[in-house]
């Protein structure tokens, strides 16, 4: 192995002996996993009590909170509720940190949720479009970065009806971002994107 290639540059070795950088990282995604627990009580509270239509079998499932640490190379924290992961058939949303980019939260839905909610999507598309939101139109459904390889603006005309999108594959995702400047209004703001979601499931 070259030597040169393991030794540590000035910036690393200020870096490596730092200690507060790490706990401080280490605090902060705590107050993640804290925000998250927050939001994920209150979904899980309006969803017994009003979002009646919604499916038994999802709504069953306990919310999760996870996280790792190298999603392209950074930190991550999720919470899935509700939640229901099968192999055909999908319902979830996704609250997601992402260290150094944003917050996001994006509904999933495959097979027999999507044939039940699809249409419901695609009358109210506009309403996602005002509010910000992403269509996914990548192929692999398990990538989470908003970016123009993966989405397109549900806010900008397409040459393609948004219908049309919907359908491209066999799976929905459509996902917003909230800034990490934000922060401090992250609990408002994520629980108008649910109530947001919820209305056009049930409409």
């Amino acid at each position: 192995m070259d030597a040169a290639k393991i030794q540590l540059s000035t910036d690393e070795l200020a870096l490596v002996r730092d200690a507060e950088i790490l706990l401080t990282k280490n605090n902060i995604i705590s107050k993640v996993y804290a925000l998250f627990g927050e939001i994920a009580g209150r979904v899980r509270d309006i969803a017994e009590s009003q979002w009646r239509d919604l499916p038994a079998d999802v709504l069953s499932i306990s919310p999760k909170i996870s996280k790792g640490e190298n999603y392209d190379g950074l930190p991550w924290v999720m919470l899935d509720y509700p939640r229901l992961f099968g192999r055909e058939d999908i319902f979830a949303l996704r609250l997601f940190f992402w260290w150094g980019n944003y917050f996001s939260l994006t509904l999933h839905l495959k097979g027999k949720y999507l044939d039940l909610y699809g249409k419901k999507l695609e009358k109210n598309i506009h309403l996602l479009g005002e509010k910000g939101f992403y269509l996914s139109v990548g192929m692999n459904e398990w990538r989470h970065e908003i970016t123009e390889e993966h989405y397109i603006s549900l806010s900008q005309p397409q040459p393609i009806s948004s219908a049309g999108r919907l359908s491209g594959n066999d799976f929905c995702k459509l996902s917003v971002r909230i800034s990490l400047e934000q922060w401090n209004e992250v609990i408002s703001l994520a629980m108008g994107y649910y109530q947001l979601i919820f209305q056009i499931l049930e409409s």
